[in-house]
């Protein structure tokens, strides 16, 4: 709604076309409207404007919906990433469009809670450039009862309101809080690549339709989505590139350029906390010298913390996989920059060479660090498979873990973080060996 000569001017669909209209009432947004006027000039001067409700709302709103789904052309495949599993995934990223699609047209509030990343940061930006809605940080993997109380309580009384899950809440343990989200009548939609087991009809994750599929990031998923919706396609092309370099994932060709992009969003995300909007982030990537000046301080902390790591590395062999274990307790401080996977994956990415199969392990005094290169994936090897696994043989000692493919990390309780890590590389020599 905007003021116009006086009189309050408002944007109605009725699913085809857009239609301005002006009246002294006050309509709420997202309202069913029975109108009547008179026509001009790309506007309609209301003379009656009825609210509609119950059965005859909802009949005008399912025609609207229906219109509006028949005005909308899909491609018929992926514009970034065409391979067997994003033409599986498809229908699916394009039902997540056209809901995307509908809540914009249909005036809804809409919530975005994006994780505390540049894969989750990259996906909020494609998304927030195809609809309005209030977007905030989410630094958990977890979508808990708490995080959907407060969700409730934040636009649970707002227009047929509708929350987007971006790169978390797949897992097992959101279940809860997406239970109470439906129970409270509020729609939602996750979109996210981390691994998870129970199938879930609101959820759009490539694991759907393949295994391993992580590396195709919720970033990149929304970029695709973001092009269905208008967004140019360089645009999103280099907003998937970004998420891509931030998860590692090589699905996109991306250059140095889209890895310090990355990594400054990384930075800043491990400063902000929970809640931070997107503003504060568009505005550092705006500015030239400020953007340099962080990224040039976010890689020499972890440089200086890799080499730290580096001297106290322990290296052993189980067959055809080299095992790189180091200790990064007094390098990483628990909150602060860097985190200890990036100091894990920059060892990683110190010591890794073509042909040879590698696991490194960082490990801080809570908690292991899992990286695994292509030829390790190649003898068996699974980050998350084996997290999945000692979760399972030593749940005693275990609070959580998990992760992709190749990038995972487990989560010891409080005086057995060096029992499990004996599991772990038991575990990765029996895999190297096909001892099992």
């Amino acid at each position: 709604m905007r003021y116009h000569h006086g009189k309050r001017s408002y944007t109605l669909t009725d699913g085809k076309s857009e239609y301005e209209f002006y009246t002294d009432e006050s309509v709420e947004q997202g309202a069913c409207l029975s109108l009547q006027g008179e026509m001009g000039v790309g506007s309609i001067a209301a003379s009656r404007v009825a609210v509609l409700t119950g059965d005859k709302e909802k009949e005008a709103r399912e025609r609207v919906i229906a219109n509006i789904k028949s005005s909308m052309f899909f491609p018929d495949r992926p514009e970034l990433v065409d391979d067997d599993a994003m033409k599986k995934l498809w229908p699916r990223l394009m039902e997540a469009a056209l809901e995307i699609v509908c809540a914009k047209k249909l005036g809804r509030s809409v919530l975005l809670r994006f994780h505390g990343d540049a894969d989750g940061i990259a996906g909020a930006f494609a998304l927030t450039g195809i609809i309005n809605c209030k977007a905030l940080q989410h630094n958990s993997a977890m979508y808990g009862a708490r995080d959907a109380l407060r969700d409730m309580a934040m636009i649970g009384q707002e227009s047929r309101p509708f929350v987007i899950l971006l790169d978390f809440g797949s897992a097992d343990g959101c279940k809860e809080g997406l239970g109470l989200l439906s129970a409270a009548g509020i729609d939602y939609l996750v979109i996210d690549h981390h691994p998870y087991t129970t199938r879930n009809a609101r959820v759009v994750n490539p694991f759907s339709v393949a295994d391993g599929a992580s590396k195709y990031t919720a970033g990149y998923l929304a970029a695709e989505i973001a092009i269905t919706c208008g967004m140019d396609k360089e645009k999103a092309l280099g907003l998937a590139k970004i998420a891509c370099s931030g998860d590692k994932s090589s699905i996109l060709a991306s250059d140095e350029a889209d890895a310090k992009k990355a990594m400054v969003l990384d930075f800043l995300a491990s400063h902000v906390s929970f809640g931070n909007n997107l503003d504060f982030y568009r505005r550092v990537m705006e500015k030239n010298e400020l953007f340099d000046s962080i990224a040039q301080q976010a890689d020499e902390s972890i440089g200086e913390a890799a080499q730290k790591a580096i001297a106290r590395e322990k290296r052993t062999k189980e067959g055809q996989l080299e095992i790189c274990v180091f200790s990064l307790e007094g390098i990483h401080r628990k909150g602060e920059w860097p985190p200890s996977s990036k100091i894990t994956t920059r060892v990683f990415d110190n010591m890794r060479s073509a042909g040879n199969a590698l696991l490194c392990i960082g490990h801080t005094d809570r908690s292991l660090i899992i990286r695994l290169n292509d030829e390790a994936v190649a003898l068996g090897l699974s980050a998350n498979g084996m997290a999945e696994s000692i979760k399972k043989s030593m749940a005693d000692f275990v609070e959580g873990g998990g992760g992709h493919v190749k990038a995972g990390a487990i989560r010891a309780k409080k005086g057995f973080v060096k029992d499990v890590l004996g599991e772990l590389l038991r575990e990765a020599g029996r895999i190297a060996r096909k001892d099992y």
